[in-house]
């Protein structure tokens, strides 16, 4: 480019050499790296070339390559509009299916539909199989769109949805939503070997002043021990150390068609402090002996299930949780795991 440069004028020289060369290599797609180049040039050739020109000049000299140099970004930046992606970004699963980006889903509906019928004739070309689309709360207006191209509903979060389109024109085998729910009971024993029982303020226990070990549920990614000692501390104020898991059932009468995971656990306390109850939940709590809650009617003396679950954390002696039972043992996590360790019971 230098050779071609008339020498006579410096800074008119240096202005055109760097708006040309910028738009040589904007039309290359490398705006960056040419804009640097392009300075660089500029910079050399003004320290080889003193400036002496006068300065109506050296400004005509200078608007012209500005001019050349406006109108390449703008055709660069025109092009750059002309080539928005026309499918919908996403990344692959270990069964041949496609996650999208919901990071990257175009607000407006027009352009969301045309994008997903192009997306989805490439999928079907390139052979995926399950197609998963998670459609943000704020972006609920595209719900429909989907629905119209084929997706079903999945499950739901506080602030997205989640679709799923499987695209083989056979039986879908992607996996449903979360089938059960986890529930976990305290036996929290103290030194005296009697048990921690409560009345709750809500629930279907409320108001039929029957006595019950503190309960809860999960949360997601919650350990068994880690939950029952939440929920026992969140309930009474005890704080409890988790020794094994004494008995599970399993249930198929959770809200919304669900089965139930309900983990019996047993804790201990060496020297628990007053009750701190919790205020919207729990109306009384009390240390009482167990055989005094087995034998409480209807729940859970005339009740089989529980009758039976309870009755088996008692041991030979009639020792409270002096039975085999689950112990846990965290173990680290493998190279694919998204958590920081796994558990383990036996």
């Amino acid at each position: 480019l230098k050779a071609q440069e008339p020498k006579s004028s410096a800074g008119g020289c240096a202005a055109a050499m760097a708006g040309r060369f910028l738009a040589r290599s904007l039309a290359t797609a490398r705006p960056l790296r040419s804009l640097s180049l392009a300075l660089q040039r500029c910079h050399r050739h003004r320290q080889n070339r003193p400036l002496r020109m006068p300065a109506k000049r050296l400004t005509t000299s200078v608007s012209a390559g500005a001019a050349v140099l406006a109108t390449a970004l703008g055709a660069r930046c025109s092009a750059g509009c002309d080539e928005e992606p026309q499918v919908l970004h996403g990344s692959g699963d270990h069964y041949g299916g496609i996650i999208v980006d919901p990071t990257a889903l175009p607000a407006d509906s027009s352009v969301f539909d045309v994008r997903l019928g192009r997306s989805l004739d490439r999928w079907r070309a390139e052979g995926v199989r399950g197609v998963w689309l998670e459609v943000p709360i704020h972006m609920s207006h595209l719900v429909s769109v989907a629905v119209g191209r084929g997706f079903v509903f999945h499950h739901a979060e506080p602030g997205h949805c989640m679709m799923t389109h499987w695209l083989p024109d056979t039986p879908c085998p992607l996996p449903p939503n979360p089938s059960h729910q986890v529930g976990v009971g305290a036996l929290c024993v103290n030194e005296e070997g009697k048990v921690l029982l409560v009345q709750e303020k809500s629930g279907p226990f409320a108001r039929k002043n029957l006595w019950k070990p503190p309960t809860g549920l999960l949360d997601a990614r919650e350990d068994i021990k880690d939950g029952i000692e939440r929920e026992l501390m969140e309930e009474t104020g005890i704080k409890g150390e988790f020794v094994k898991v004494l008995a599970f059932r399993h249930g198929h009468s959770a809200p919304w068609g669900k089965s139930d995971l309900y983990f019996i656990c047993l804790l201990r306390v060496s020297k628990p402090g007053p009750f701190v109850l919790q205020e919207n939940e729990v109306a009384k709590a009390k240390w009482a002996p167990f055989q005094e809650f087995l034998d409480q009617a209807p729940y859970p003396r005339d009740t089989p299930v529980w009758a039976k679950a309870y009755a088996s954390c008692v041991g030979p002696d009639g020792g409270v949780g002096n039975v085999v039972g689950f112990r846990m043992a965290r173990c680290p996590k493998s190279q694919r795991s998204p958590v920081e360790h796994e558990c383990v019971y036996y």
